[in-house]
């Protein structure tokens, strides 16, 4: 189906392997919600004043972070904020890896489109709007700027494993990919190598 720009055009049916989006789709959002928490270890988004959100999402349901650890060379591991870290990563590039099986454009810019969508979503309207942070207008320029990138770098690790966890499943390409055309492509370099 054909639609203005593409923007929801959809893949070919028979190319689809909406299993194995869904699996490359969790093993990325694991690795990629490491890269996030790299990300804001090099650019914390917040001052030293503010807990994170996931300690504050925590507190509201009566949940006390410094409750739920566990011990790691002698450091003290919150599970609970980390879960609930790791939980938006994988639940949003799980959602992210199945609709780009269907819509292609879904990784425009190598999937930060999505990345920024998720920014302006999450960090502008929602947590905001659940109380986990304070108003968009009100937040400093920095912190704006490290969610914004972070969310960028996020996406763009997510759809590199994504794409290659789903190849390694599926054994074949993307949906969008034609692979009787990656096939003539490989062909035509063998020969133009002499092989």
């Amino acid at each position: 189906m054909k639609t203005p720009f593409g923007l929801l055009d959809t893949s070919a049916p028979e190319n689809r392997r909406p299993g194995a989006a869904l699996v490359a789709g969790i093993v990325a959002g694991l690795s990629s919600g490491a890269v996030k928490m790299g990300w804001e270890s090099l650019f914390p988004p917040r001052t030293p004043d503010r807990e994170v959100p996931p300690v504050t999402f925590l507190k509201q349901r009566g949940i006390d972070p410094d409750e739920y650890t566990y011990t790691y060379n002698g450091n003290q591991v919150p599970w609970g904020v980390l879960a609930v870290h790791f939980g938006f990563s994988v639940v949003t590039v799980a959602a992210y890896s199945v609709a780009a099986e269907y819509f292609p454009k879904v990784k425009l810019l190598g999937g930060a489109a999505y990345g920024i969508g998720a920014f302006v979503v999450a960090h502008e309207i929602v947590l905001p709007r659940l109380g986990l942070s304070p108003s968009a207008k009100d937040l400093p320029v920095e912190e704006h700027a490290s969610e914004f990138f972070g969310h960028i770098a996020w996406l763009l690790e997510a759809e590199v494993v994504r794409k290659a966890t789903r190849l390694a499943i599926a054994g074949v390409p993307d949906a969008d990919i034609r692979v009787e055309t990656v096939a003539k492509l490989a062909g035509a370099a063998r020969a133009a190598l002499g092989r």
